[in-house]
């Protein structure tokens, strides 16, 4: 195994259980990778403002935040951002006809707002867990969402529903956008050129790291291109089947058994 350089880690059912704080054992490991001279960074479909403040609650510091699914990028290492991959409002009014079919909340944010068609138990979760850092609109009229250019558009929806969803989307493909599973009961759309993959390989180039010394962790669809990037790319034990086909090893825990924290311990700090 080659010597890691590099630690990207999806946040939730991966790093933490969904809307979870970050355990003290998670802590440590982080802190201990820092020691060892190891980088660490957080992928996530939230935004990178969102993930700062998580980053500040936690007591961490990341070395690298890929925000949005690779739609953006915070470089710590010379701390600065970059926003590269936008849906256009044609595109995100195709992606509500392509869900159309499905009972679903859809959520866009734009300029600071979250669009929702309805604020519901899983919205309020949300905006809790990152502790309100956006206004919360209801729309009156689904053309409000497609009124402006977004990075991403999310449907929230029932998981016996996402079967028929991926299948749906696979039949409508676009060289402009793509649409996948996030969570068991959500589905997203971004533009095509947006993934954690592709941003990871433009932080490592910019600063002349080996992709093959670099590990990551994550759990669904939307961390494949991560996962299959890196040298070694590690699935949650709680991860869905297309990742974990993606992924050279699966995790020995779950994400709520400290899944994240246990692998690392075992496999790269003490090995």
């Amino acid at each position: 195994m080659e010597k890691i350089k590099l630690i990207l880690c999806d946040i939730d059912n991966t790093l933490v259980p969904k809307h979870q704080d970050l355990s003290e054992r998670a802590v440590q490991a982080i802190h201990q990778l820092k020691k060892s001279e190891i980088l660490f960074g957080l992928a996530s479909g939230r935004s990178i403002s969102q993930l700062h403040r998580l980053e500040t609650s936690w007591n961490i510091r990341c070395d690298v935040i890929i925000g949005l699914n690779g739609s953006e990028l915070y470089d710590g290492l010379d701390d600065f951002s970059e926003q590269l991959y936008f849906m256009e409002p044609a595109w995100i009014k195709a992606c509500f006809e392509i869900m159309a079919p499905f009972d679903c909340n859809p959520t866009l944010r734009r300029d600071g707002i979250s669009y929702v068609r309805n604020y519901d138990k899983n919205v309020a979760a949300s905006s809790a867990y990152i502790k309100n850092d956006h206004q919360v609109h209801i729309v009156k009229d689904d053309a409000e969402f497609w009124q402006g250019p977004a990075f991403k558009v999310g449907f929230r929806v029932k998981a016996e529903d996402m079967p028929a969803i991926e299948k749906r989307a696979a039949k409508f493909p676009s060289q402009a956008f793509k649409g996948f599973k996030t969570e068991n009961t959500m589905f997203e759309f971004c533009n095509a050129e947006a993934s954690k993959g592709s941003m990871l390989k433009r932080f490592c180039s910019r600063h002349d790291i080996d992709l093959q010394q670099v590990c990551c962790f994550g759990d669904m669809t939307n961390d494949i291109s991560m996962l299959q990037a890196a040298g070694i790319g590690v699935c949650m034990l709680n991860g869905s089947e297309d990742a974990k086909a993606a992924a050279d090893f699966i995790s020995e825990k779950a994400a709520d058994e400290d899944g994240w924290a246990d692998y690392v311990e075992k496999h790269i700090l003490n090995r």
